[in-house]
């Protein structure tokens, strides 16, 4: 039997268990102590799950996101403990951040399933097995069946690998993992270590997209639900290879390729989506409208994105050659993307002095439509989910709404995870004041400011109606996740979707390649079959960054010299209106997809709205010609002496007659500071950064380093007789934090928390100081020792109620002043890292 056959016959074998178990008496829900309503849908697949256990078969519930996976896998759960007396243990790994969500649903709907949350820091962590370890020991010898204080024990997956000795011990008797495309490689630790280390016969996979880019990404889902049927990677693409094949020309091989993969894939996964459950009955969900606005490029973007062009031209040319390697390519992407979002993202372009004003508005094609959009949503009572890609960009935003005075919150990678927490709280429970009270209203958070990959994918924002993607994101599954934060059971409105796309650019192609990568996704596991020559299916494989950059000939070079009219403020505000109130317009079909260009009002032409969206005229794989065609006509059209506008802005950014002023002005101040620091006798820990030769080499003197693990606040253990410094990043807020490292260095010494603050008090900490405080009082867990001992304070983060972005200082710089300065001829440092693990290393000077 070949492997084609091995799966069809596996697949036939779980629909005949299905179909008998199915016959039998219908699985009653109440039975389950669940205290949630279950949806018809949730109640298919709760029933869907447990004939599946019964069968022995490992599966994967793909419902599409917001259809209430958690509560089906908590439903199954409650049924293994209530119905058939399972002892467990039971495993869920999941995100941190959405560990919130399975306690909270856990707590509200399954109340007779025992949960233990085991996250956390390190000795947290083990104080929770500790207790577990009492608990077991207190049991009687005459017990026959292991009884553990928990049912449930929830985790990360980072948290399984570090604690992977201890959690591998249990024989967990059903895992769930959720958000389970984490496992999409095969070659990752995470999969080795749960295929390899873990004791999980039955198992479950939650996911939203279950397929992504492509079939090998499929295929390591189902080899680790079911590593005996699904075979080796090489057996699945060799029999599979021409449906993730986008240049094969045989569309009934394909086609029936496509058919083999859903049948075997019914048998194992069950996937719904909110459109085909609401045109079935079984759901009532509000529908969505998808609205692509192609924005033009101002004159400025114009000036910074052809000048862009120029300056990689020679890699242009030379990708035919294929000289030109994929990290070149990705960075002139990157830079061509910047340019469409703003200009302001490259320095020395935005004009000084740097102060709020329309020019930031006015720069932006994006900006201009979000700016109009922004008004009239905010006076319709709309709530809005901002979403963008890159940290600077959110600033600009932010700088945007704060010019506007919108109220906002905003989630990026840089917020604390108690700030994350509280915005999203601030963001949902604001939304019932509307009819409450409008000056309550009025003050919570309008807009969401959001980048695309923050906040984890289960994360619930249905107090928003309407979402503006300002950037896509590489992969189109995860913007479709984004919309899915909005778009899920709890929301009451009709949800429209904006998403902002500078036309005849590298975005634009970047839109279009997304929406043939979508088009897998939809053969794989969707409801239809389409002819392969339609498809146009693409792998990341098959083009990549190479068919990026083919497509900028879509550019128009005849645009590139000229100053093509401008939308004025009254268009402008007919186009913003013109897409408020599509989602307001009548039909029949529920969800639907627009999109719209309004420089067709500079062309002369109607503005309309077009259903579905037009096809870019390039084949990503047989263009080539017309890609060196254009380069060629692009560097005809380029001359040499054009003046470079980012070369211009660097230069301006060189000191002037004005910038002499301000350095002597804050001069002038700091010697007043200091004066005023003398009087109330206060002085500053912070070192200063050695100032040297322009050509001195920084780390000449820097021996070698030896890396040793240690406890920082127990040094004499491992150095009791060298100098020693513990080593700490801090943010400028000024509030000394509790837990973990802030209460061990508090307990090793009370001057760390005080100089900490007093620095605070006198307005001494900022982004890249370092405060070297001596350790004179011992406190409870110091170990008395003769050798000096201090704690480096690097204030690394910078702190805001708004924004908190990340930046690090030059530690290297700072360290070698510190060793100068002190004559160390040897000095350990005791490093403490953001997950507080301890490293002590050595600095031994030549």
């Amino acid at each position: 039997m070949d492997y084609k056959q091995r799966l069809i016959v596996a697949a036939k074998c779980v629909y005949d268990g299905d179909s008998r178990a199915s016959q039998e008496a219908r699985i009653d829900t109440s039975e389950f102590e669940i205290t949630a309503a279950l949806k018809p849908h949730q109640v298919e697949g709760v029933s869907w799950l447990i004939r599946r256990y019964h069968l022995g078969v490992n599966v994967i519930l793909g419902d599409e996101m917001g259809l209430g996976k958690t509560l089906q896998a908590i439903s199954l759960l409650s049924y293994l403990k209530v119905c058939r007396k399972s002892p467990g243990p039971f495993l869920v790994l999941c995100p941190l951040s959405v560990t919130d969500g399975w306690v909270s649903e856990m707590a509200n709907f399954a109340p007779k399933l025992r949960l233990i949350r085991y996250v956390g820091d390190k000795e947290h962590r083990r104080k929770l097995r500790c207790e577990m370890h009492e608990y077991v020991k207190e049991l009687p010898l005459s017990s026959y069946v292991l009884t553990l204080p928990f049912d449930v024990l929830l985790t990360t997956y980072d948290i399984a690998l570090i604690d992977q000795d201890f959690l591998s011990q249990f024989p967990w008797h059903y895992v769930i993992i959720d958000e389970a495309q984490r496992l999409k490689n095969p070659s990752s630790v995470l999969y080795n270590v749960l295929s390899e280390r873990f004791v999980m016969p039955r198992k479950l996979l939650m996911t939203g997209t279950p397929i992504q880019n492509n079939l090998t990404e499929l295929w390591a889902l189902m080899h680790f639900c079911m590593p005996l049927i699904f075979g080796t990677l090489e057996q699945f693409l060799s029999n599979f290879k021409e449906a993730g094949d986008p240049s094969c020309q045989d569309a009934e091989k394909v086609k029936e390729q496509f058919k083999i993969l859903k049948f075997v894939l019914g048998a194992f996964m069950l996937r719904r989506t909110k459109s085909k459950l609401i045109e079935s009955g079984t759901l009532l969900l509000p529908p969505v409208t998808e609205i692509t606005v192609m924005a033009p490029l101002t004159a400025l973007q114009k000036k910074v994105y052809v000048s862009i062009l120029r300056k990689e031209l020679p890699k242009l040319l030379a990708l035919a050659s294929g000289a030109s390697n994929a990290q070149s390519l990705h960075n002139i992407v990157i830079q061509l993307r910047k340019a469409c979002s703003h200009p302001y993202l490259f320095p020395g372009i935005e004009p000084e002095p740097y102060q709020e004003g329309e020019h930031l508005v006015q720069a932006s094609g994006k900006l201009l439509i979000l700016d109009q959009l922004l008004q009239k949503l905010h006076d319709s009572g709309h709530r809005v989910l901002l979403f963008a890609q890159m940290t600077h960009t959110l600033d600009i935003l932010q700088d945007f709404i704060e010019m506007r005075k919108y109220t906002y919150e905003r989630l990026d990678g840089s917020i604390r995870a108690e700030e994350r927490f509280a915005a999203i709280r601030s963001f949902s429970q604001k939304s019932v004041m509307k009819s409450a009270a409008a000056d309550a209203y009025q003050s919570s958070p309008f807009i969401f400011l959001i980048s695309t990959r923050a906040g984890g994918v289960g994360l619930n924002l249905v107090a928003a109606d309407t979402v503006i993607f300002y950037e896509q994101d590489w992969n189109p599954q995860v913007d479709k996740q984004a919309l899915q934060r909005a778009h899920r059971i709890g929301q009451s409105n009709h949800v429209l979707s904006i998403n902002l796309v500078t036309g005849c650019t590298i975005e634009e192609v970047i839109m279009r390649r997304a929406e043939r990568k979508l088009q897998l996704s939809h053969n794989v596991i969707g409801d239809d079959i389409l002819d392969h020559d339609e498809s146009n299916v693409e792998g990341t494989e098959a083009g990549g960054l190479k068919s990026v950059i083919f497509g900028l000939h879509v550019f128009d070079l005849m645009e590139m010299n000229t100053e093509r009219s401008q939308l004025d403020m009254g268009e402008l505000t007919g186009l913003a209106e013109k897409v408020i109130v599509s989602r307001h317009a009548e039909s029949d079909v529920g969800d639907r997809k627009f999109e719209i260009n309004p420089m067709d009002l500079v062309d002369g032409k109607d503005l309309i709205m077009q259903e579905g969206s037009q096809p870019i005229d390039f084949n990503p794989g047989l263009d080539e010609a017309s890609y060196m065609s254009w380069v060629e006509k692009f560097k005809q059209a380029s001359p040499a002496d054009d003046i470079d506008i980012l070369e211009s802005g660097n230069r301006r950014r060189l000191p002037d007659e004005k910038h002499l002023k301000a350095e002597a002005s804050r001069k002038k101040a700091e010697e007043k500071k200091l004066s005023k620091w003398e009087d109330l006798g206060y002085h500053t820990l912070s070192v200063s950064i050695p100032v040297g030769p322009a050509n001195q080499d920084l780390m000449s003197d820097s021996g070698s380093v030896h890396f040793v693990y240690g406890d920082c606040t127990n040094t004499a253990a491992v150095c009791p007789s060298e100098p020693t410094i513990i080593f700490s990043c801090v943010d400028n807020s000024g509030n000394w934090g509790r837990g973990g490292l802030f209460d061990a260095l508090a307990r090793l010494s009370a001057t760390i928390p005080n100089a900490y603050e007093r620095a605070s008090e006198f307005g001494d900490l900022h982004l890249g100081d370092l405060h070297l405080v001596e350790i004179t009082d011992h406190g409870e867990l110091s170990t008395q020792t003769n050798a000096p001992q201090w704690v480096a304070l690097a204030v690394v983060q910078s702190y805001n109620p708004r924004r908190k972005v990340l930046a690090v200082a030059s530690l290297l710089l700072i360290w070698k002043f510190v060793l100068q300065k002190h004559h160390f001829q040897l000095l350990n440092i005791l490093v403490v890292s953001y997950m507080h693990r301890q490293i002590l290393f050595s600095y031994v000077a030549n």
